[in-house]
């Protein structure tokens, strides 16, 4: 059975909001970074159902509810240990929050350099938390909603 390390895949930003397209293609994406001291990176895709009940006798009442597929809804969230400082190739805290503040349209793909597998698409931060703990490290989080489908770039 194949697997992937985790340490492989993370949630790559771009705060101005750039072409979507895999991290590693630098043809009009060199703006993804990814999310500096993250721990973990997550993606999330679900499809709403609605119920329709149709009469499948007619004269007896007899029914059957019936299901179908409307909009999908992605959401990402990021994870990781706060550190202010800025390391080179990296989104820093400060401009991931800044984008928060701002409500700018960013795009952001969940890639896994390992298997080059990557999803994404534009969409807006909806949440940023900064938490800390007696004797623990400082952390932060941030959740993310993307508008329409996701892609899936490679």
């Amino acid at each position: 059975m194949a697997t992937i390390n985790a340490n492989t895949v993370a949630l790559y930003i771009d705060v101005a909001g750039g072409a979507v397209g895999s991290p590693a293609d630098n043809t009009g994406v060199a703006a993804l970074k990814p999310v500096a001291y993250s721990t973990s990176a997550s993606i999330s895709v679900s499809n709403a159902t609605y119920e329709a009940t149709s009469i499948t006798a007619a004269g007896t009442g007899a029914t059957t509810r019936d299901y179908a597929v409307g909009s999908s809804s992605t959401s990402m969230s990021v994870e990781g240990v706060l550190d202010w400082g800025v390391t080179a190739g990296t989104l820093d805290i400060n401009a991931m929050f800044d984008a928060f503040k701002a409500k700018t349209e960013i795009t952001a793909i969940w890639q896994s350099t390992a298997s080059g597998k990557a999803f994404g698409g534009k969409g807006f931060l909806t949440s940023f938390e900064l938490s800390s703990g007696v004797d623990d490290f400082a952390t932060y989080s941030a959740s993310l909603e993307l508008n329409g489908d996701p892609e899936k770039i490679a």
